[in-house]
């Protein structure tokens, strides 16, 4: 297993601790740790990508930051929806782009909303059904960016990512 399937295995077993009463911190944990993942998911396959040299991509992958990832996500989640948003993105980008690929990017950007109520904003109460969902969301995602990280348009989410290209 990589990181990312390990960190996605983590959150499943977060949310299945504590049968009975599962504590807050152990849903906010599964929460984060399954953006955490995604977030893995891709850079580990934008670095791919981008460097051959396995020793380099280590530090190659320290330059993704997750605002610039998060922008590059919603450009190709709006390129999807329609005419409005970031046109420099959509000059790069296949138009259609695919369900599969948006969902991706769909979920990339809620889940990463979803781990910044989980990790500052103490006043959220989780439920474990709600943790079970977002996780089963970065599962779903792990599935759709296995299919969809070769297409031209995953490329290009890479590299706006990357600030090669920019999203503006």
């Amino acid at each position: 297993m990589n990181l990312a399937d390990d960190l996605l295995e983590q959150a499943r077993h977060l949310i299945e601790r504590d049968a009975a009463r599962p504590r807050q911190a152990s849903l906010r944990r599964a929460i984060s740790t399954a953006y955490y993942s995604l977030f893995h998911l891709m850079v580990a396959d934008a670095t791919s990508l981008l460097v051959r040299s396995l020793p380099l991509r280590s530090a190659v992958a320290r330059s993704f930051d997750h605002k610039t990832l998060r922008s590059a996500a919603v450009a190709v989640g709006e390129a999807f929806r329609g005419p409005s948003g970031s046109q420099g993105l959509r000059g790069f980008l296949r138009l259609p782009v695919a369900r599969e690929l948006a969902k991706v990017c769909d979920t990339f950007v809620n889940l990463q909303e979803q781990r910044h109520r989980a990790d500052y904003d103490i006043a959220q109460r989780f439920t474990r059904a709600e943790a079970n969902g977002l996780v089963s969301d970065a599962l779903d995602a792990h599935t759709e960016w296995r299919r969809e990280r070769n297409t031209h348009n995953a490329t290009v989410l890479v590299l706006a990512s990357a600030k090669l290209i920019g999203t503006r």
